[in-house]
């Protein structure tokens, strides 16, 4: 098992793509139970752009550096 100073040292886009698969893994296991087809990481990603197209940007995210 990782400890956890290690595995926060992990940020960013790696870490949002690893959250991503491991969400996709475990609704991908739910699905097949269910009798479903699972989400393809295109699929995941595909839906995950388009509501991040929905979202209103922080005020923060407006300012220039």
């Amino acid at each position: 098992m990782p400890k956890r100073d290690d595995l926060f040292q992990k940020f960013g886009p790696l870490q949002n793509e690893g959250l991503l698969l491991l969400n996709l893994e475990a609704i991908n296991t739910l699905r097949v139970k269910a009798g479903l087809t699972p989400f393809t990481k295109e699929q995941a990603m595909t839906r995950l752009e388009e509501i991040l197209e929905t979202l209103t940007p922080y005020d923060w995210m407006k300012e220039q550096p």
